[in-house]
């Protein structure tokens, strides 16, 4: 699988991450289905409120109210256009899944309403003027694995 961040949606990140600092902070990844799995994240949202520097807890209420203006906007086309998954930063720590996290994104995937095959979780971080990064997938029969994130820059 290959998931690739579009350039506007990397800034949008960055910018996020400077503003949260030493905190942690995240949202959801929305996209297209280029090829079977091949997807590009068109729509990264950034949850208002920041966790701490170890901690971070979605919004349930944001995370819905962004789920609706994104199927809205692309007129509830799922078969191209659909719920990716989650990202959050690790400012402290380093951008691999802790034990809450994949517990976390297995709980989403094999949770009864569901309706996906999968949902990836993105972990970034950024260091002065580094952005690290990590993506994997888990599905609901209980697979996990890395998957190949391309992260695009703005070309000046």
């Amino acid at each position: 699988m290959k998931v690739a961040l579009a350039a506007d949606q990397t800034e949008r990140l960055l910018a996020a991450l400077e503003r949260a600092g030493v905190k942690e902070i995240g949202g959801q990844l929305f996209g297209e289905q280029l090829a079977p799995s091949d997807f590009r994240v068109t729509e990264l949202t950034v949850q208002s409120r920041p966790g701490t520097f170890a901690r971070f807890i979605v919004d349930l209420l944001q995370a819905a109210k962004d789920s609706i203006r994104f199927f809205d906007r692309t007129e509830h086309r799922y078969t191209r256009y659909n719920y990716i998954g989650e990202w959050h930063s690790h400012p402290s720590f380093a951008v691999h899944p802790s034990g809450t996290d994949a517990a976390t994104m297995r709980q989403l995937v094999q949770d009864a309403q569901f309706a996906g095959t999968f949902a990836v979780l993105m972990i970034v971080r950024l260091d002065a003027e580094t952005l690290t990064s990590g993506a994997w997938v888990f599905d609901p029969q209980g697979n996990e694995r890395r998957v190949l994130l391309e992260v695009e820059l703005e070309r000046q």
